[in-house]
């Protein structure tokens, strides 16, 4: 989709459809300034109460001239309206132009926030929520209906912020598209070694460092944990890392690879197992990250590591019972080898203390226990230090990407107790997103670590949601960007 900034009077501007914000108190500018170009019609719908800017509510006035269609779009109470309202009521009116039929439109930023502000939620909010995957369509594809072209109206601002807005909005949302598309496309297509040659190619195009360490490598590593959950499976796990070498602050991200989960011998019931597929969507995040990060350029280190690989039965599979060591030393007495997603983050985990990082981050779909304790609103956060959860909830916070912190007790610890290894893979049903958590806490040294849970916020099926349209949504790659733009602020 085409994105453009249109600064001139409205009287030039040529568009399909216009959109327009309006408050539920309704200014006597706001309303004589498009009552003109409607010919009365804006006054006649407000008087009738057709269009109450109540917030949400959209109403399509059709014209005659240049501007063919005004679409008034509902902003509530002026003193409720916010960044995320702003990204949401702009996706709500990016989808309701499209499913008209409507393939090109503009949009006037809204008044009362930091015109650089509004620009970038403005330009999130449309790209977001005009998300498609047709990838694998071959019929109807001529009756789906798409956005070709967006423009941003905003006469009267500082043009340059805007621009710069606009730019940032776009390579941020470009990343997010990037996952989503990792994220929906089947396990059949992306195997591990799949995402080894797609980290090799971004890196490639993107300018970036990017090594993939075969099986022998894990081995003279003493990689247990990739090594054991890799065995069922006919695809050879790839280790992926990733290097962005913008300055000496590093930061390490971690994301979940697993192509595929099946369970393994503690094989999931089958209602809902193609869902599966998404248990990747950590790694996706990372090759997100990577790609807005070095087109954004920004000042710091970045280190990506994606430990890839299936978890299926088979002849040769981990079986509970087993006893694996990792690459820190420690072992772990296997219970249930559908817990897996925590062996191959400990051995990426481990692996990152080489890199001296300033702080830690990693992305799993860890537990189904996450999703019961917080839905698909919120992921979870689990930390180490005080400061960086502040600092990352305050993320969460700006971005529109939720996170919730939860507690890391030292006491829960006695849940992962093994008789006869250092530490066990499962413990009871009690705390499991905890006890998943302070698993993956046996493996940092870094002072400032943080595991985020996206097990209910990295796909969806109910479309509730209009800035995460059905299938991946990306979730982490807003939440970081946010985190490094603001990270030298007080």
């Amino acid at each position: 989709m085409k994105t453009l900034l249109f600064t001139k009077e409205l009287e030039d501007l040529k568009t399909e459809a216009l959109v327009v914000g309006f408050y539920e108190s309704f200014g006597n500018s706001d309303i004589d300034k498009y009552d003109v170009i409607s010919d009365g019609l804006v006054n006649e719908v407000i008087k009738s109460k057709e269009f109450t800017g109540k917030f949400g509510k959209v109403l399509m006035l059709r014209l005659k001239g240049k501007l063919k269609r005004l679409v008034l779009v509902g902003l509530g109470k002026r003193e409720e309206f916010g960044l995320d309202k702003a990204r949401e009521i702009s996706g709500k009116a990016a989808v309701y132009v499209r499913d008209q039929g409507i393939g090109e439109f503009s949009i006037v930023l809204f008044e009362d926030i930091n015109p650089y502000d509004a620009a970038y939620c403005v330009v999130e909010g449309v790209k977001l929520s005009l998300y498609q995957f047709n990838d694998f369509k071959t019929q109807g594809l001529d009756d789906i209906k798409k956005v070709d072209q967006f423009t941003l109206v905003a006469n009267g601002n500082n043009f340059v912020e805007i621009d710069n807005a606009i730019r940032k909005a776009l390579v941020i949302t470009d990343a997010v598209y990037y996952v989503r598309d990792l994220q929906n496309k089947p396990s059949n297509v992306v195997t591990p070694s799949y995402l080894a040659e797609e980290a090799k190619r971004i890196a490639a195009r993107f300018k970036f460092k990017c090594t993939v360490l075969e099986t022998k490598d894990m081995k003279k590593l003493g990689m247990g944990g990739m090594l054991a959950v890799s065995r069922g499976s006919d695809h050879l796990p790839k280790f992926i890392i990733f290097e962005y070498n913008g300055g000496k602050e590093t930061f390490c991200f971690v994301g979940k690879g697993i192509t595929f989960d099946s369970g393994g011998i503690s094989l999931k019931p089958s209602q809902d197992m193609d869902d599966m597929k998404f248990d990747m969507s950590g790694g996706a995040v990372i090759f997100g990250l990577m790609i807005a990060v070095s087109q954004l350029k920004l000042p710091y280190r970045v280190v990506g590591l994606v430990p890839a690989t299936e978890n299926l039965p088979g002849g040769n599979a981990y079986k509970p019972g087993d006893i694996i060591k990792f690459h820190n030393g420690k072992t772990a007495e296997i219970i249930n080898t559908d817990a897996e997603g925590r062996l191959v983050l400990g051995d990426a985990l481990a692996y990152s203390k080489r890199f001296n990082p300033n702080a830690v981050i990693d992305f799993a779909t860890l537990t189904g226990a996450c999703v019961v304790s917080l839905g698909n609103l919120y992921a979870g956060l689990f930390s180490n230090s005080d400061e960086f959860s502040s600092k990352l909830v305050k993320a969460g916070e700006n971005s529109g990407e939720l996170i919730w912190r939860m507690p890391l007790h030292d006491k829960y610890k006695e849940h992962v107790k093994s008789n006869v290894a250092d530490i066990k893979n499962s413990g009871s049903r009690d705390a499991g997103a905890i006890t998943a958590a302070v698993f993956l806490k046996e493996f940092v040294e870094c002072k400032k670590w943080a595991h985020i849970d996206i097990a209910g916020t990295a796909y969806t099926k109910n479309n509730k949601d209009v800035l995460s349209p059905y299938g991946g949504t990306g979730f982490g790659v807003r939440l970081i960007m946010k985190l490094l733009e603001d990270w030298k602020t007080k």
